[in-house]
């Protein structure tokens, strides 16, 4: 569903993965899924996307922290600042810094 044509398909590709994150499971398919949506250029999927990867940040940032630093120079904005808001102030500044 990530690769449809349809912006409500690839948002469903996003949510249906959000019951998984709560019991830290999924995290190499919401990665992949990240992958595939990196470029989306539709606001409804990139904040989709953004929120169902951010969940699982609080229960596993040892992982995603360092995913968002990788993707931080392909990402749009809006996903970025979506994936980041419940990070601590320090790690939120230093992946929404512009990179180098």
């Amino acid at each position: 569903m990530a690769k449809s044509r349809h912006r409500w398909h690839r948002r469903a590709a996003c949510v249906a993965v959000i019951q998984g994150t709560r019991k830290k499971m999924f995290f190499a398919e919401i990665k992949r899924l990240s992958n595939l949506l990196l470029s989306d250029e539709d606001d409804i999927v990139q904040r989709d996307w953004a929120g169902c990867y951010g969940r699982p940040r609080k229960l596993i940032a040892k992982r995603t922290v360092p995913y968002l630093m990788s993707i931080r120079k392909q990402a749009p904005r809006l996903v970025l600042r979506t994936a980041c808001e419940t990070l601590p102030a320090g790690t939120r500044k230093k992946i929404l810094a512009k990179p180098s």
